[in-house]
């Protein structure tokens, strides 16, 4: 009974309480009975008009459902760990500016701010290197005199950008040239411009080939 009174007693004080038992031995009487009060003395549980009412067991569990209810509402109203606010995101970096050009090429057009050459065919050389030479031929109406054929020791490849004329190449039939059109004339043949336009100018592009 002492083992049983000790742990009646230590729920009674963890719930803030003080634990009652009766010792009156007498015929219909509440001896080994148990009530409860609070800590200023006032009758909490197990008391009756004729003294104590409640055995070890209503004891046991009145405090434990006191302790249930204590722990329940404990978690309900115990905060939660707070939640670390969300880092802002970094900015953006801002894009590296592009590196100013070395280099500034210089850029011509083949058709504009072409010769009159209404006399002569206008030619301009546009690039020389070792073997090879580049230039721009500009006719207007000019032909190749039949008795004095061009020769060269180097191969050509000669296009038509702008205009029309045409072009025999030893005995071959006359050619007729549009813009776009291109033909190669090699070393030693001779050849004839037969014709070119005489109402707008003819603008050839020639590649001589030296070596």
């Amino acid at each position: 009974m002492a083992e049983q009174d000790d742990e009646l007693r230590a729920m009674a004080t963890h719930r803030g309480l003080k634990l009652v038992k009766s010792r009156r031995r007498k015929a219909g009487g509440d001896f080994g009975l148990y009530g409860l009060k609070d800590a200023g003395g006032a009758e909490v549980f197990g008391f009756g008009a004729d003294g104590l009412t409640a055995d070890a067991d209503a004891i046991r569990d009145y405090l434990r459902g006191g302790m249930r209810s204590d722990w329940s509402t404990s978690v309900e109203t115990t905060p939660g760990p707070k939640r670390a606010p969300k880092p802002k995101p970094a900015p953006k970096p801002k894009p590296a500016p592009p590196p100013k050009p070395r280099f500034k090429p210089e850029v011509a057009n083949l058709l504009r701010d072409l010769p009159e050459a209404k006399e002569d065919e206008a030619f301009d050389d546009l690039l020389k290197r070792p073997g090879v030479r580049i230039e721009r031929i500009v006719s207007r109406g000019q032909a190749t005199p039949e008795d004095a054929p061009m020769v060269q020791g180097w191969d050509e490849w000669v296009i038509l950008l702008e205009g029309a004329a045409g072009v025999r190449i030893e005995d071959s039939a006359e050619v007729r040239l549009g813009p776009g059109d291109h033909l190669v004339i090699a070393a030693g043949q001779k050849h004839w411009v037969t014709w070119t336009a005489r109402d707008r100018p003819s603008v050839w592009l020639a590649v001589h080939l030296d070596g």
